[in-house]
């Protein structure tokens, strides 16, 4: 991964799905640290019975890992599709001599680019 994309996109996303469910706990005037706010903002998500739900937290942290692992497959599944595509079109990789002089000089740069001596 060249541009580090994979490090930014890829694991930060996952942190912050799991970081929401983990720091996403309330304390609502004297009740105990057991209730999770969710969708609700600053109050606490609420049952039938308009009463706090409580200690649900390891069903949300197992929910947000199971919804990240769940992005990860289908994301690594259209991803191979597109690449195998790709790959079998010719398409996936430059001419050998464009690779071998680098991408950057022969297709990318003005030709006085990379000429520091004059």
């Amino acid at each position: 991964d060249p541009v580090d994309a994979s490090s930014v996109h890829g694991a930060c996303g996952v942190w912050g799905l799991v970081a929401a469910a983990l720091f996403d706990w309330g304390h609502d005037w004297g009740a105990p640290f057991d209730h999770f706010h969710g969708w609700n903002g600053f109050t606490c998500m609420t049952d039938a019975n308009n009463a706090c739900r409580t200690s649900i937290g390891g069903k949300v942290v197992g929910v947000n890992i199971a919804m990240a692992l769940s992005i990860m497959t289908w994301v690594g599944f259209l991803s191979s599709i597109v690449f195998l595509a790709l790959k079998f079109t010719g398409l996936l990789r430059v001419a050998p001599a464009a690779e071998k002089k680098g991408a950057d000089e022969s297709s990318h740069s003005p030709s006085k680019a990379y000429n520091f001596g004059s």
